[in-house]
């Protein structure tokens, strides 16, 4: 008899022990993830010529100057986006400048602009989103060889996210 109390007083304990379920939804948008941190560039690649076989990705990032490599995102809202210089590359350029942003194509483009009178003329960045892990995505996109117009390259760009 004493077993059988004992077991139905240890399931009674351990039934009080067990977790309530959150009834809270979470947002898993790419806009949230966005918005959750400051995005700073980590890798940068070019494939010179994508009609090449032979081309293969090259690092452009170890070339990138100082007051670049320190630069990132935050993202403010659902559609806009500061871009923070922390050493600036130039002294009489501001600290930062605000820029705007949308995600379109089911959320797996990304686009960032300066005037939200001409988006399509002032592209900051624009390209093909893909979000490797909870603190890293990474933008493609393609166009001219800035050493060559004869020739069209494909950019990476990956972004790694710190608090």
């Amino acid at each position: 008899m004493r077993k059988i109390v004992f077991a139905l007083a240890t399931c009674s304990i351990l039934a009080s022990c067990v977790k309530e379920e959150n009834k809270n939804p979470i947002d898993v948008s790419k806009t949230t993830y966005l918005m959750d941190g400051k995005w700073q560039l980590k890798m940068s690649t070019i494939v010179k010529d994508i009609t090449d076989p032979l081309s293969f990705p090259e690092d452009t990032y170890a070339v990138l100057q100082e007051c670049v490599k320190d630069n990132y995102f935050q993202f403010k809202s659902e559609s806009l986006v500061t871009d923070y210089e922390n050493v600036r590359c130039q002294k009489d350029q501001p600290d930062y400048r605000d820029l705007y942003y949308a995600l379109e194509a089911n959320e797996g483009y990304l686009k960032i602009w300066l005037d939200p009178e001409n988006p399509d003329g002032s592209i900051v960045l624009a390209g093909d989103i893909s979000y490797l892990s909870i603190d890293t995505f990474q933008v493609t996109y393609v166009g001219r060889n800035p050493n060559n117009e004869d020739l069209t390259s494909r950019f990476v760009k990956t972004y790694v996210k710190f608090k």
